[in-house]
């Protein structure tokens, strides 16, 4: 995945942003310099790397799949106003380490992929800064999975 961009600064002079994820890991270019970009978070890919240009200050914005660039507090792509990103709670990770446990144990590869589709409904919320949401997703998946395999394993039981 390759995303490339072209920033005037103060003196009008081009320069090359560009960014590629691969097989090294993740990068980001600038003028053929390069920079590697770590994740903030190991469920899901975000990184917020600054980039300082002569009269531009630029930040290369990475949410999972979400390739961003902001010059001068603005995205370029659409001008909304740029907002750092914000660091998932540790609550979110933790809740959804163990609802993958749970799902995998109780309901098999049903509840992984389950539990994997309302983690990341959860992970979108937490970063649109809704964590009550996140929180009550969590929560009620955790009680479905459980009430689930319950559920499951008495019905086989019974058989």
């Amino acid at each position: 995945m390759e995303r490339i961009w072209t920033v005037t600064d103060s003196m009008g002079n081009p320069h090359q942003i560009k960014f590629k994820r691969g097989f090294g890991g993740a990068k980001c270019i600038v003028d053929g310099d390069t920079y590697k970009m770590k994740s903030r978070n190991w469920v899901i890919w975000m990184a917020d790397h600054q980039i300082s240009i002569p009269g531009a200050e630029c930040n290369l914005v990475v949410i999972g799949n979400k390739i961003r660039l902001a010059v001068n507090g603005t995205y370029l792509e659409d001008g909304t106003p740029y907002e750092p990103i914000r660091n998932i709670p540790l609550w979110l990770n933790v809740l959804t380490l163990l609802n993958l446990i749970i799902g995998w144990f109780f309901l098999g590869a049903l509840g992984f992929v389950v539990t994997i589709l309302l983690d990341l409904l959860s992970y979108k919320m937490s970063l649109k800064r809704k964590n009550s949401v996140a929180l009550v997703i969590q929560i009620v998946l955790m009680v479905g999975m459980i009430v689930g395999g319950i559920a499951v394993q008495s019905a086989l039981g019974n058989l």
